[in-house]
């Protein structure tokens, strides 16, 4: 496997969101149209509750792996992470859970791209499980310039 683009401080400085409600923390890769994450759950995350990461968790995760992938496009452009928002949720199945200490693998495909609205593909995986399939459609607020 090769080595992780982007870890820790590094990772969270690619996206707009901050600690505490950070819910990635590895950049695995990063394609023009393919962003990979990982996040080790922390048992004292806002979105960890019985031992395991909430469904909201899980879908912010998605939408925070689509956000490091956009932001370390921006970083080798020169740019800032572009800040953007969830416009809506689709075809959601939570078909597992991603317990405390356990690291929640994520791919974000970007399916379609119309000026700044995004509809991306989300599947979530760990320890070899899966844990979520849904649909995404995020609106950029400023985007990167193209290169």
């Amino acid at each position: 496997m090769s080595s992780p683009l982007a870890t820790g401080e590094a990772a969270i400085a690619l996206i707009p969101q901050k600690p505490p409600f950070t819910l990635v923390d590895t950049l695995l890769s990063a394609s023009p149209t393919l962003f990979r994450s990982a996040f080790t759950v922390p048992a004292g995350h806002l979105l960890v509750a019985g031992g395991a990461l909430l469904d909201a968790g899980v879908m912010e995760n998605a939408a925070q792996t689509a956000a490091l992938g956009m932001g370390h496009q921006a970083a080798q452009a020169g740019a800032a992470p572009p800040l953007g928002f969830i416009g809506a949720i689709a075809r959601l199945s939570i078909t597992g859970r991603a317990l405390a200490g356990e690291t929640l693998e994520t791919t974000v495909e970007v399916k379609h791209e119309v000026m700044n609205a995004r509809v991306l593909e989300a599947v979530s995986m760990c320890a070899g499980r899966p844990v979520a399939t849904l649909e995404l459609k995020v609106f950029l607020i400023d985007t990167p310039p193209q290169a």
